[in-house]
Order: structure tokens, then sequence, then C-alpha cells
């Protein structure tokens, strides 16, 4: 399935085009930039910001099983969000080459918080936002495997997923939005184990 671009119901302020075709010149007429490790596959895409020069960013991809590629709007409007399996980059698309690396993989679902201006990301295990400044958080690992968003009340992330190699039903945790944080639900820090990667919140929240 090809690359899209999703708003998420934001108001971009570029345009973006999947796949430019490749000038017979060799020569793009713009800055260009590629991101990520050696790939069978490579996402190319044209960044036209309203208020700034085009160029173009190239993207290792990887598309095997539940990973999720994908080109998608943010609460800033300056701000594009690029998953490629893998990895996610932020880019500032008012700034050629201007890529961060969100430390979150590989890649399962975004989504937009309903009611809020919050883009959730998630992973196997663990999950990640993306407010109008940039990342906002990044929580510890909540599960083992097999985490899935879903469905509640306004306000808050509902996910589920393995916390035990020897338990067949998931456990539903409750995530505080605002801070990335477990605020309900029966969950055990020491689920990451001893290389488990911890959390992390912008200073202030």
């Amino acid at each position: 399935m090809a690359t899209q671009f999703q708003d998420l119901g934001f108001a971009p302020s570029y345009e973006v085009e999947v796949d430019p075709e490749f000038p017979p010149s060799g020569d793009w007429g713009a800055p260009e930039f590629r991101f990520g490790h050696r790939s069978g596959e490579t996402l190319a895409i044209r960044i036209r910001p309203l208020h700034g020069v085009p160029w173009i960013a190239s993207f290792a991809i990887e598309t095997r099983g539940r990973l999720i590629t994908g080109l998608y709007g943010c609460p800033n409007p300056e701000h594009l969000l690029v998953v490629t399996g893998t990895d996610v980059y932020l880019t500032h698309v008012t700034e050629p080459g201007g890529v961060d690396d969100l430390p979150i993989w590989p890649v399962l679902v975004v989504r937009r918080l309903p009611a809020t201006d919050l883009v959730v990301i998630g992973s196997f295990t663990n999950l990640a936002a993306i407010d109008e400044f940039g990342p906002r958080w990044v929580t510890d690992r909540l599960f083992l495997d097999d985490l899935e968003i879903v469905d509640g009340p306004p306000g808050k992330i509902y996910v589920k997923g393995l916390v035990s190699l020897t338990a067949s039903d998931p456990e539903l945790l409750v995530i505080d939005a605002d801070r990335g944080t477990v605020i309900e639900g029966h969950w055990d820090p020491s689920v990451a184990g001893p290389y488990g990667r911890p959390g992390w919140r912008r200073r202030g929240i």
C-alpha cells in the first residue's frame, strides 16, 4: 500500500508530495537530505512550506509484519510526522534537514487522541506523545509485548498488552494523557527488566 499523508484533523502550513518523479538531470533543484539506515525500500517526499523553501527528504522504510509507514499532520502546523516502520521522525518543515528522531520504535499505531491536540504513537511495548511544541513524553515500558490502544472515555489513553509470559489475558492500563504516566491498572515497573528504556517527559510537564 502506498504511503499517504493524513492530516489527522490538523491544518498544516505546507504541502507534501510523496515519491516525486526523479528529475532526468539528476538535480532536484532543492536541498536534499537522507535519513535512516540502508534499506531495500525508500520513501522520498518533497516538502513545500507555505513560508520557506521547498526541500527533498528520503527515508529508509521497513514494511514487514505489523509495522506501519505514513506521513501525519501534527498539532504544530509546521511539523510533519514521518513514520518509517522502524523509526519516527518529527520534521520541521521550514528548516531544510530539520528532523528529530523520536525515541520510540518500531511503530504499530499513530492516533490523534480524541478531543485533544495530542498525537499518540505506539510500539509493541510503550507510547510517545507529540503536542504543539514537539515531543511531550515517552512512557516507561508498559508491557512485554502486544501493546494495543483501545477505546475509552475521553481525556485518558487506554492500552492493553501482555505483562507476563504465562498470563493468557492482556492487562488493561489507563495512561494520563498530560504526563504519560500509568494512573489505573496493575502495572509493575519491573516489566521493563534490567535493560528497559526509562520514560521521559519534557521539562515542566
